[in-house]
């Protein structure tokens, strides 16, 4: 079933006890496509927190596009309040004016739902430097997708996982 599959992070917590065990592994070694930019041309950092139920959601990334088209870099995420995180080696990223999808296949999890070797994805928004600016903006994390779905996040670069401004730290988007 698809949508077992396709959870995000802002149910994560509520499938703590029953997320779907019918997850395909990193196996299908997808080649990264180059997704049309310019070689090594952009970047995309930051780190901060956003509200998560009854604490926050800590996070922390950074991607670069490699020369080859490729893209290489980690995110981790931490839900302060159930002690919980997981970590990605980032396998492809897009970027499109101030915003940065990026995807990869979670490494370390301290979470036992989560699926080591499964896709997450997420997007962020850099909207300026300095305090006149307004909050830089990042969306929740998709969890558990199958191999594959993070070449097609980056590929379409969609925005409709539900994001949030972030209340401390800092996104830039190169």
């Amino acid at each position: 079933m698809n949508f077992s599959r396709l959870i995000s992070l802002t149910v994560a917590a509520a499938a703590l006890a029953g997320c779907g065990s019918e997850i395909a592994g990193p196996e299908a070694n997808i080649d990264a496509p180059s997704f049309g930019f310019a070689s090594g041309a952009h970047q995309a950092n930051g780190n901060g927190h956003v509200p998560f139920a009854s604490g926050i959601r800590e996070f922390t990334f950074h991607a670069k596009e490699q020369a080859d088209g490729s893209a290489a870099g980690s995110y981790k995420i931490e839900l302060t309040a159930l002690d919980l995180f997981f970590e990605v080696e980032v396998s492809c990223m897009a970027v499109d004016g101030n915003t940065a999808w990026v995807a990869g296949h979670i490494r370390d999890s301290n979470a036992g739902f989560i699926e080591i070797g499964s896709v997450s994805y997420f997007y962020a928004i850099d909207n300026g430097e300095g305090a006149g600016s307004t909050p830089d903006v990042v969306s929740t994390a998709r969890i558990n997708d199958v191999a594959g779905e993070d070449l097609l996040f980056c590929a379409d670069r969609p925005l409709i996982l539900d994001s949030f401004p972030i209340q401390s730290g800092n996104v830039q988007v190169r």
